[in-house]
């Protein structure tokens, strides 16, 4: 293939037969196999930015907002199945004047959002995801609402510091993070909170990643902290130049895999080693035994060794 995509990414998502899902700053989707050879041309189903994203059982769950406009979607769209393009943005905006209220073309559904969408996470039973001040809800893969809780009271008073910025799903439960870096434990098939706390982290939390027992919270300014329990003191901390774009943990060598700012990192606990790379890396993933990047200008290359 070619070695660059013609739009902007966003962000990958490794599915679960090898393929790779990649999304567009306006709204692209476009599938790669494992070998990085695109399966057919990019689409676009609804013509905004994608602001939340998950897949599970190779179904794309995702909100596709646009500020300027004042819309949210939030759609179901099944991988296996053709992707379609869906109405320009020039077009969205005369069904808008004219009270027409379009959704995403070939969801399986979509749904109109009446509140900006915070976080989404996707599993094998359920979807789970939160809007602005309108508290947490869980749906099947039908759209069918299984709960909804209210917003999680914090112990935080700061508004900023009490908005979600990531959900996950463990073993234990889903695992809810907000800015204040304060996480609550919920359990996944009925909503009640299992757990709360917080860590002691000095800085606005801008998203996490976690393997496990593993997990990073990354702020904007680049500060970076490492905890393998969310009840331990002990952690690791790192200071970038800019925000981790993405990180994925390595099994192999058991060290934290990074994009930050123009920098390729690697995070183990005996050691740091960084490469320098004349884009932004966007996105981390594993192309058969190489770890690969996607930057910026839409190029591939290699991961550091």
């Amino acid at each position: 293939m070619d070695n660059r995509l013609v739009f902007p990414p966003q962000k990958i998502i490794e599915l679960g037969d090898k393929r790779i899902l990649i999304t567009g700053m306006d709204g692209e989707l476009q599938i790669i196999n494992e070998s990085m050879e695109i399966e057919s041309e990019h689409k676009t189903p609804f013509p905004t930015a994608i602001s939340q994203s998950s897949v599970s059982n190779n179904t794309l769950f995702a909100c596709w907002v646009d500020l300027e406009l004042m819309i949210a979607r939030m759609a179901a769209i099944e991988l296996n199945s053709e992707i379609h393009n869906g109405p320009s943005r020039s077009e969205l905006r005369i069904e808008l004047s004219h009270e027409i209220q379009p959704q995403v073309t070939g969801s399986k559904w979509s749904h109109t959002l009446d509140s900006e969408p915070l976080a989404l996470i996707a599993g094998p039973d359920y979807v789970a995801f939160t809007t602005w001040k309108r508290g947490i809800y869980c749906i099947d893969h039908n759209s069918n609402e299984l709960w909804r809780i209210p917003e999680i009271k914090w112990k935080n008073k700061l508004s900023s510091a009490n908005l979600v910025v990531s959900m996950e799903i463990t073993n234990q439960g889903l695992m809810i993070w907000s800015k204040g870096a304060e996480w609550a434990l919920i359990n996944g098939k009925d909503g009640q909170i299992i757990d709360q706390g917080e860590i002691e982290f000095e800085n606005i939390l801008e998203k996490t990643f976690s393997f496990e027992n593993n997990t990073l919270l990354c702020c904007p300014e680049g500060n970076i902290l490492w905890i393998e329990d969310l009840n331990s003191t002990d952690s690791l901390t790192m200071k970038q130049k800019g925000p981790v774009h993405d990180a994925k943990w390595d099994f192999e060598t058991q060290c934290w895999r990074l994009c930050a700012w123009r920098e390729d990192i690697l995070w183990s606990k005996s050691s740091i080693q960084k490469q320098s790379r004349k884009e932004i890396g966007k996105a981390i993933f594993k192309s058969k035994d190489t770890w690969m990047v996607l930057d910026n200008s839409g190029y591939f290359s290699k991961h550091i060794n």
